[in-house]
């Protein structure tokens, strides 16, 4: 049943890299949880503290937190006696 898979690390979101200059996608619960990245193509630090990408982050987290709870309020309603 599809209840059981977390949304937030399924659904990628770009993340741009200023070593290489490009944007590369992780997952949701990745970019919220993580405070760096590794670029996979040059190795260079992704450092989400930085403030050019707060708004990503702040972004991210806003939509794991709709993720977690909707999934809970799925979770009570699929329980419900009928």
């Amino acid at each position: 049943m599809a209840c059981d898979v977390d949304t937030g690390a399924v659904f990628k979101y770009p993340v741009h890299c200023f070593g290489c200059d490009q944007a590369f996608y992780f997952t949701l619960r990745k970019i919220a949880e993580a405070k760096k990245l590794a670029c996979p193509v040059c190795g260079s630090d992704i450092n989400l503290t930085d403030e050019a990408y707060g708004f990503v982050v702040t972004s991210v987290k806003e939509t794991i937190a709709l993720i977690d709870q909707s999934s809970r309020d799925l979770q009570r309603t699929s329980i419900a006696p009928p």
